[in-house]
């Protein structure tokens, strides 16, 4: 799941989600709310939260449809 997300934060960034294998979504709207590294996915949350994340919990890296006006 790392190179994934690597990838969509390489090609010109579109916002996405992770989803967790407890079920757990976060929407990441710009590349300024992940960090990676080896071992963690560090997400910040609608709340400002940092969340950090083991890999192996990602289970999908989903588009996100953009808010029609």
């Amino acid at each position: 799941m790392i190179d994934q997300i690597k990838k969509r934060l390489e090609n010109g960034f579109e916002p996405f989600a992770l989803r967790l294998t407890d079920g757990r979504r976060y929407e990441i709207p710009a590349r300024d709310f992940i960090a990676l590294s080896l071992r963690r996915v560090a997400v910040i949350d609608r709340d400002g939260l940092v969340v950090s994340i083991n890999p192996l919990r990602i289970v999908s890296v989903d588009d996100v449809l953009p808010i029609q006006s």
